[in-house]
């Protein structure tokens, strides 16, 4: 009898250990000075909706085309007036890091202006209570110029377990005068639920995990007086959904997921997960660095330079929908029109010889 009820309690113990839930605290997100290295591909057919208490998800058919690594850069190799805004005297608005971006479509204007900008960075304050979003900065001519959110995002919400939900609003606005007059808002407001935990498989192994689904609605804006006179435009209601999958220890996400939804349907923008380095950095920089694509934003016609052979150029909308298909049969330097198109912020996709390109385009 006490045989058997010893091990009655060993089976307890490793059945409970087995399908714990576990929780997320400011340690297990990435800290100043963090990287992490991260795979992309472009579609998959997996099941990434379905979530539940104590559930298993297999998603270790997941296969990379391209992996970058995200550096968490310390907030003490910014500028002068970086340091002046989101250094550590800055209050609510001391940042601990800092990444490179493309939420904005800031970076994108060169083409129209007397001065060069670039390198659009987003900074986050890291903290036990959350994972918050406190601004962005832009390099003017190499010094770089902050922009506050006016209403700060948070992104998570610590600690956080099985069934929590918390609710956020981020608003921001850049202006680009003196050196411009381009104006840019952005409003956004966040859903976010921990809708799952169990067990989940990728590439990298296996792991006790929570799912986390944020639910995204964006409305921005876009001050300019390239075209006529100055003029505010309203870019489409930008809807999407972010499906998270968090283990203990591991600084980012295991897995993201990000669908656009257009009419009850959901289309896969992007799959992101962290893997072992495969070496396929160096291909992706130099593939990208080897095309050009102007003016951005652009009225009518748009004009592709390029070291490489362009068979098809595709234009996919913030839905994920394709609007637009042009063929070029390996030419390296055309004129694509897109006077059809409705104004408001595109994917285009240029495929070459040596793999797809992916461009963000505005449309005035």
């Amino acid at each position: 009898m006490v045989k058997n009820t010893f091990f009655l309690c060993l089976f307890l113990i490793f059945s409970t250990k087995a399908t714990a839930q576990i929780s997320l605290a400011v340690g297990d997100f990435a800290n100043a000075g963090d990287t992490v290295r991260l795979s992309q591909m472009q579609s998959s057919n997996l099941d990434f909706v379905s979530t539940g208490a104590n559930y298993t998800w297999d998603f270790s058919s997941l296969t990379a085309s391209t992996q970058s690594l995200k550096e968490y850069t310390p907030i003490g190799f910014g500028s002068f007036l970086i340091l002046a805004t989101y250094g550590p005297f800055a209050g609510s608005y001391s940042a601990t890091y800092f990444n490179l971006t493309t939420e904005l479509p800031i970076d994108q204007l060169s083409a129209f202006l007397p001065i060069q900008i670039s390198d659009l960075s987003q900074y986050t304050k890291r903290s036990n209570s959350g994972i918050t979003s406190i601004g962005y900065s832009i390099n003017v001519q190499g010094q770089g110029v902050p922009f506050k959110s006016d209403t700060i995002e948070t992104r998570y919400s610590l600690p956080m377990t099985f069934g929590d939900s918390h609710q956020s609003r981020g608003y921001t606005y850049v202006d680009l005068n003196p050196a411009a007059d381009i104006k840019y808002v952005q409003h956004r407001q966040r859903n976010t639920t921990v809708d799952g935990w169990g067990t989940v498989t990728t590439p990298l192994g296996t792991f006790p995990a929570l799912r986390l689904r944020h639910d995204i609605n964006e409305i921005d804006s876009i001050y300019q007086t390239f075209f006529g006179t100055g003029s505010w435009i309203g870019t489409p209601p930008i809807e999407r959904t972010e499906y998270e999958w968090w283990t203990n220890g591991k600084e980012e996400y295991l897995l993201k997921v990000v669908v656009s939804n257009f009419n009850g349907n959901q289309n896969i923008s992007s799959i992101e997960f962290q893997e072992q380095y495969l070496g396929l950095d160096a291909g992706l920089t130099e593939l990208s660095n080897e095309l050009v694509l102007y003016p951005n934003p652009v009225e009518d016609m748009c004009f592709f330079e390029s070291n490489l052979a362009v068979d098809e150029v595709v234009f996919y909308n913030q839905m994920g929908a394709k609007v637009s298909t042009s063929s070029f049969n390996g030419v390296q330097n055309a004129y694509i029109d897109i006077q059809h198109l409705n104004p408001g912020v595109y994917f285009c996709h240029l495929q070459t010889n040596k793999g797809t390109i992916v461009r963000k385009l505005t449309k005035l």
